[in-house]
């Protein structure tokens, strides 16, 4: 017996270590920097806790988005959101996507299971617009898709092959945005793109400038293409809409709006958008991100301008509670939600991780950690969040 346990304890040892390394997880956001864009990857711990930042080359360059001047004043760089987008970097599979925006490209890395934190680039390839802000990728279809914000603005989508990476499947779906390069916002500019669940459609928020509304543009998927013509659904409470979230159906999503919280919509099945209900959330001052779990059947409103992140119920759009995060790391924008955990990245040089245990017995998620980006230099270009592997 005794010799039995020592020939088979290497065997263990071994399926023990590989166990491990398959378990290997990481997030990720992007640094939007002009002088050389960025990947940061975070590694993740058993107990959802980060640690070991690795920084890996995009392959191009950011651009900053310029906020309008109150009073007259010129519009400037210097937010907090410099793409005034979600869905900045993308994971799905074993493939991260991340936009250039002062390139004018996207990137595509593959993620080794075993080492997540170091995603291997690809390729870049031409967007064939201005100022690309935010990507979208079907594995179904094998299809990436990116929103270009600039004075070229429009939809581009890519085939892609791990060994050849991102090749242009057709040009420009052109959205007359009337914008410059930077664009000059949040109100007026693009916001966010996604396939829905099925992957039998695009789907691209665009702000609007109040009073006029903003706008959907839906591109169906026709013979195992992105369609060049859109549907446009132009729903009046749509005001300063920015992200778009699935909620686990192709027929219902969220949007939020910084003009007043979110909106619950309903999507049809000739892909036209209608609002269902509108959340109005008191003394919100830029919910502009959020993240959704079928887990915990709760969506997450994420508020660039409060520490606070608002607990909705998908259903009623109801607001089931309020985490109030540590307010050293101020606004809460881009988050992502893996396993029991919730990682937001902050308006100051942190990423936030909240657990949720307890989120359907009516309990608050509460703060693990707080993870110190300062050494990575300046937060100005810091955006999105994603995590590998994706839920």
């Amino acid at each position: 017996m005794h010799g039995l346990i020592f020939l088979l304890a290497p065997v263990l040892v071994s399926a023990a270590v590989i166990s491990s390394r398959d378990d290997s997880r990481a997030v990720y956001f992007l640094d939007n920097n002009p002088a050389g864009a960025s990947i940061i990857s975070l590694k993740i711990a058993e107990d959802g806790t980060l640690s070991d930042p690795v920084r890996t080359s995009t392959g191009g360059k950011g651009l900053l988005a310029l906020t309008a001047g109150m009073n007259g004043a010129p519009a400037a760089a210097g937010g907090a959101d410099t793409l005034f987008t979600q869905d900045s970097v993308v994971v799905d599979g074993n493939y991260l996507f991340s936009v250039n925006a002062g390139s004018n490209t996207i990137s595509m890395f593959s993620i080794d299971k075993t080492d997540p934190s170091h995603p291997t680039l690809i390729n870049t390839a031409p967007t064939f617009g201005e100022f690309p802000s935010s990507v979208a990728y079907s594995s179904k279809l094998r299809t990436a898709c990116v929103i270009n914000g600039g004075a070229v603005a429009g939809v581009t989508c890519f085939s892609t092959d791990h060994a050849k990476g991102l090749t242009p499947q057709g040009s420009l779906r052109p959205i007359a945005l009337g914008q410059t390069t930077p664009p000059v916002g949040p109100p007026g500019t693009a916001s966010d793109i996604v396939f829905n669940p099925s992957e039998t459609a695009l789907f691209v928020s665009i702000k609007g400038a109040p009073p006029i509304p903003g706008s959907i543009y839906v591109y169906p998927i026709v013979d195992g293409y992105v369609s060049m013509t859109p549907v446009i659904s132009k729903p009046t409470t749509l005001l300063v809409d920015f992200s778009l979230n699935f909620l686990g159906a192709d027929s219902k999503a969220v949007i939020t709006d910084p003009a007043y919280g979110a909106s619950l919509v309903d999507i049809s099945s000739t892909y036209y958008v209608t609002v269902s209900k509108q959340i109005v959330i008191a003394g919100e001052k830029a919910i502009c991100w959020a993240t959704y779990s079928d887990r915990f059947s709760s969506i997450a409103l994420l508020d660039g301008g409060s520490s606070n992140v608002t607990l909705i119920d998908p259903e009623s759009g109801a607001v089931t509670g309020v985490a109030v995060l540590d307010v050293a790391g101020k606004g809460a924008f881009d988050a992502k939600l893996d396993r029991t955990f919730m990682y937001i990245l902050r308006g100051a040089p942190f990423v936030t991780v909240l657990s949720n245990m307890g989120l359907t017995h009516g309990k608050i998620p509460t703060e693990l950690q707080s993870f110190d980006l300062s050494s990575l230099g300046n937060r100005a270009g810091f955006q999105g969040m994603a995590v590998y592997p994706a839920n």
